[in-house]
């Protein structure tokens, strides 16, 4: 008998039974957006916290910290965008952002710029959001494909449909219920699963002490070395830009904004964004040390890199393979379905729900009727599933793509979104003039640059750069022309 299969499956029919309860709370398209607006504090928690710790934080961060540590002389993203800036940003998000969000009653993001700046501005941060997100989901879909292929031996397109369908049918039958309900399952899997793998792996490879002695210093270094004489600066520039990546650019992602309008009170959205963001951080540190281990294991010949065929991402899996005992392992692969799960779900919803709030009615005269609504928003998550999907296939890295998602937000719609809120002299041309020009520096100009391949654009040699200058030009841009404008007014 394989019990990874019997675990797998018997996690999928607990999932088909919530699925099936969270369909009965959905009535409208309001209903499948944003639940009702009724979760919550301890839901809302959970469901904060499983939107992003998925495939690419297990499967991702992991082999990131595998190769580099959290840090290396290489500038390589090291493990400063995930998990530590993806904590950064719910705790800021919490504290400074979704408060001012909610007081419109809206649904989406875009919502919040429609409502400041018109319909058009609306329209331009849905594009905006939905070519950054459909990255970001992709990259949960490529660890469907690296975990099924590396565990069950099946091959790695058949794992990504497979996983694809199951997250599209439980995602389309309940929606934000369902989202949220499936998340506190999967995030407490997820969390038993980390809590487990950790004391196998420090047992495997002898301690921290062994650790230590096998990485160079700089892998488990976490600030970079400083000289005054500034001959550091390219280690510092990129470990600030990993930050930003997630820290910054994620606040204006899709689906955190979607819980937030979700939330029964301001108070509870606020803190458990806040709760979640230091789950976030210590659960994301125990995935970091689980890369750690691995490549200390490594070091000592335990494992090989010809276990992992040349992808550091699969060194998650090598190692419940190699290391753990058949009922630890059965646990923490379905712990590794349910992260990716917890991610891909409300990613695809937040894609869906985008399309059929601000693009359809944009082109539409009437009111989408909301059971027409419904019914929409369920037939776009399958269409953007299939989208995301073959960009999983054709480039099968998951810490790339996720983190090329938050870097396209980040230059696109951070700095209009801060000064939306917090700079009443923004006006609807600067918004414009700064989103435009972000996207233009960290996407067109790159490929200019840089040469027109997905590894190029998503991950040029000093990617740090167009990281930090893209929203510094947005800025400018958003500001100079808020001012201009409003003196040709005046």
């Amino acid at each position: 008998m394989n019990w990874y299969l019997f675990g797998i499956g018997f996690y999928i029919l607990l999932l088909v039974a919530v699925s099936i309860y969270a369909s009965k709370k959905v009535k409208t398209g309001e209903d499948f957006a944003v639940a009702g607006r009724s979760l919550p504090y301890w839901l809302l928690s959970f469901t904060f916290a499983g939107l992003w710790f998925g495939g690419g934080t297990v499967i991702g961060t992991t082999g990131v910290a595998f190769e580099y540590g959290f840090w290396s002389t290489d500038a390589a993203w090291g493990v400063i965008p995930d998990p530590y800036g993806a904590g950064l940003c719910l705790i800021l998000a919490g504290l400074f952002y979704f408060n001012t969000l909610r007081k419109l009653k809206g649904v989406t993001l875009a919502d919040f710029f429609e409502a400041r700046f018109g319909k058009k501005a609306g329209l331009l941060s849905t594009l905006v959001m939905i070519f950054g997100w459909v990255f970001f989901v992709a990259a949960q879909i490529v660890v469907f494909g690296k975990v099924f292929n590396s565990i069950l031996g099946w091959s790695y397109n058949l794992s990504i449909w497979l996983g694809v369908i199951l997250v599209v049918l439980y995602t389309i039958a309940g929606g934000l219920w369902s989202v949220a309900l499936t998340d506190m399952v999967q995030m407490i899997i997820v969390l038993a699963g980390i809590i487990i793998a950790v004391p196998v792996g420090l047992n495997a490879v002898g301690g921290f002490s062994e650790i230590k002695a096998n990485l160079p210093g700089e892998m488990i270094s976490f600030i970079p070395s400083f000289n005054p004489d500034f001959s550091t600066m390219g280690r510092w520039l990129p470990w600030i830009a990993g930050w930003m990546t997630i820290g910054l650019g994620s606040i204006a992602s899709p689906d955190i904004n979607q819980v937030a309008q979700a939330g029964a009170t301001d108070r509870d959205v606020k803190w458990a964004s806040i709760t979640a963001g230091f789950i976030y951080w210590f659960f994301g540190s125990l995935v970091v040390l689980l890369g750690l281990i691995g490549a200390a294991l490594v070091a000592k010949g335990t494992l090989t890199l010809e276990m992992l065929g040349g992808d550091s991402e699969l060194i998650m899996p090598v190692m419940i393979q190699q290391l753990f005992p058949l009922p630890l392992a059965v646990i923490f692969v379905s712990a590794i379905l349910a992260a990716v799960m917890s991610s891909a779900d409300g990613a695809l919803l937040a894609l869906s729900t985008l399309f059929t709030r601000n693009i359809l009615p944009f082109f539409q005269k009437k009111t989408v009727d909301p059971k027409k609504e419904l019914l929409y928003s369920r037939l776009v998550v399958v269409i953007f599933a299939v989208v995301t999907t073959i960009i999983g296939i054709s480039y099968p890295h998951a810490y790339l793509l996720m983190n090329f998602g938050f870097d396209s937000l980040l230059a696109g719609l951070f700095v209009p979104l801060t000064l939306a809120i917090y700079w009443k002299r923004t006006t609807e041309k600067g918004f414009f003039a700064g989103v435009i020009s972000g996207i233009l520096v960290r996407v067109i100009l790159c490929g200019f640059l840089e040469g027109w391949s997905m590894e190029t654009v998503m991950y040029p040699e000093k990617w740090y750069l167009y990281t930090m200058i893209a929203p510094l030009v947005n800025l400018v841009f958003t500001v100079s022309v808020s001012l201009m404008e409003k003196k040709v007014n005046e």
